[in-house]
C-alpha cells in the first residue's frame, strides 16, 4: 500500500508550493477573461492539478537507488497487447459461479494492477469534459498522450537520470489508461451533477468585471513590483550609482513607472492592464496628475519607504550607536510599527469588502475594473 500512499503524501507536501507559483498567472488569465476569480472554480482547477501531480508521482515513485537500477536484468518493455488480460485469466481465483471467490480475486495483483491503471486516468477524462467541454475524440487522444508520457518517463529511466528503466514500459498500460480516460468522459454527466456548472461559475465571475477587489489589485501590484525590481537591477548592473538602495533614486523610479506610466496609459501600469483595472477619480473619470502623484507617493514613497528604507536605516543606526539613544530609536520603531499595523488593518478591511485604501481616500482616487 505504501506504493500508493507515498506518492500521494509527496504530492500533498509539494502541491502548496506549486499552487502558489500558479496563482499569479492563473489570476491574470481569469481576470482578463472573466473579470474576477471564482473561488469554487479555483478549487476545481487546483483539484485537477493536484490529481495530475499525484498521477505523475504514482508513476515515478518511490525512486530507487541508481546503483541498484544499474544491476537490473528485468525486461524493459512489453509490446504484446492484452498480456494483462491473459495473466488475469490464468492467475485469478475468481469463478463467476462461486461468490466466495469474488473478494479474494479483488485482492490479487493480476486484478489490482490493471484496475489501478484503468482508474489512473479516469479523473483525467472527467475533468477534460467537465471543465473544458472537450470532445470524445480529443479526450481519447489526450488520454493516450498522457499515458504515453507516463510510459516514456518509465522507459527512459526518468529522462535518462537512471542508467536504465526501473519500471516496465507496457503497451497494456497505454490501452488501460486510454480506456480509463474514455470511462471518465462517459461518467461525466452523472458525476457532474455533484458539482456546480462551470458555465454558471464563469457567468457569476463575469458579473464582477467592474470591481477591483483585494486579490485583483494584489496580483497587479506583485507584477508591477517584480518588473520594477527587475528594471532597477538591470540599471544598477550598468550604473551602480543608480541602485535602488538610495531613497532618492528609488523615488525617481517610482515617478517614472508608477506615476508617468499610468498618467499616459489610461490610469494603468503593466500589472494593472494585465488584470484589467485602472486608476480613476471618485467620479470614475481620469485621475489628475497631482492626485496621481500624491497617491503614489503615499503608497510607494511613504508606506513602502517606511518598510524598505526607514526601518532598515533605524536598525542599522541602532547597531552603530551601540546602545546610545535607544529610547529615541525605539520610539521611531514603535511609530513605524503602528503605521504599518494600521496599513495592514486597512488591507484586511479591503480584503473583507472595503473598496478603498487610506492613500486613495486622501488622494480622491480609486481603482475600477474594465
Amino acid at each position: 500500500m505504501s506504493a500508493y500512499t507515498t506518492p500521494i503524501l509527496t504530492a500533498l507536501l509539494l502541491f502548496p508550493f506549486l499552487a502558489a507559483l500558479a496563482v499569479v498567472p492563473y489570476g491574470v488569465w481569469q481576470y482578463r477573461k472573466f473579470g474576477s476569480i471564482s473561488k469554487r472554480k479555483l478549487v476545481i482547477l487546483f483539484s485537477f492539478s493536484f490529481y495530475l501531480l499525484c498521477a505523475y508521482f504514482l508513476v515515478i515513485l518511490p525512486l530507487p537507488d541508481p546503483d541498484q537500477v544499474a544491476k537490473l536484468t528485468t525486461i524493459r518493455y512489453n509490446l504484446v497487447p492484452f498480456t494483462a488480460l491473459r495473466d488475469f485469466l490464468s492467475g485469478t481465483v475468481w469463478r463467476p459461479w462461486e461468490f466466495g471467490t469474488y473478494l479474494p480475486a479483488l485482492k490479487q495483483g493480476v486484478f489490482l494492477q490493471p484496475f489501478f491503471n484503468l482508474m489512473l486516468t479516469l479523473p483525467f477524462g472527467f475533468y477534460l469534459r467537465y471543465i473544458w467541454k472537450v470532445s470524445l475524440k480529443k479526450v481519447i487522444l489526450a488520454s493516450f498522450a498522457l499515458s504515453l508520457f507516463f510510459e516514456l518517463t518509465q522507459l527512459t529511466g526518468l529522462y535518462f537520470i537512471y542508467p536504465r528503466s526501473y519500471r516496465l514500459f507496457d503497451v497494456d498500460d497505454l490501452i488501460l489508461n486510454t480506456t480509463g480516460g474514455l470511462l471518465g468522459y462517459a461518467l461525466e454527466p452523472v458525476l457532474a451533477r455533484l458539482l456546480p456548472s462551470i458555465d454558471e461559475l464563469n457567468t457569476a465571475a463575469g458579473s464582477e468585471r467592474d470591481k477591483a477587489g483585494f486579490w485583483r489589485r494584489l496580483i497587479a501590484l506583485l507584477v508591477d513590483l517584480t518588473l520594477f525590481s527587475l528594471a532597477f537591477q538591470g540599471v544598477a548592473y550598468f550604473a551602480p550609482d543608480l541602485s535602488r538602495e538610495y531613497y532618492g533614486i528609488y523615488l525617481i523610479g517610482v515617478f517614472l513607472y508608477f506615476v508617468l506610466v499610468p498618467f499616459i496609459w489610461h490610469g494603468g501600469t503593466i500589472g494593472k492592464h494585465l488584470v484589467k483595472i485602472r486608476l480613476v477619480n471618485r467620479e470614475g473619470e481620469r485621475l489628475g496628475f497631482l492626485a496621481l502623484l500624491w497617491r503614489q507617493f503615499l503608497l510607494f514613497g511613504v508606506t513602502f519607504g517606511v518598510w524598505d528604507f526607514l526601518l532598515p536605516a533605524v536598525l542599522r543606526q541602532m547597531q552603530n550607536e551601540e546602545g546610545k539613544h535607544v529610547e529615541f530609536y525605539l520610539m521611531v520603531l514603535g511609530g513605524c510599527g503602528v503605521f504599518l499595523g494600521l496599513v495592514l488593518i486597512n488591507g484586511l478591511l479591503l480584503l473583507f469588502g472595503q473598496r478603498r485604501m487610506f492613500y486613495e481616500r486622501l488622494s480622491g482616487s480609486k481603482e475600477i475594473g474594465y
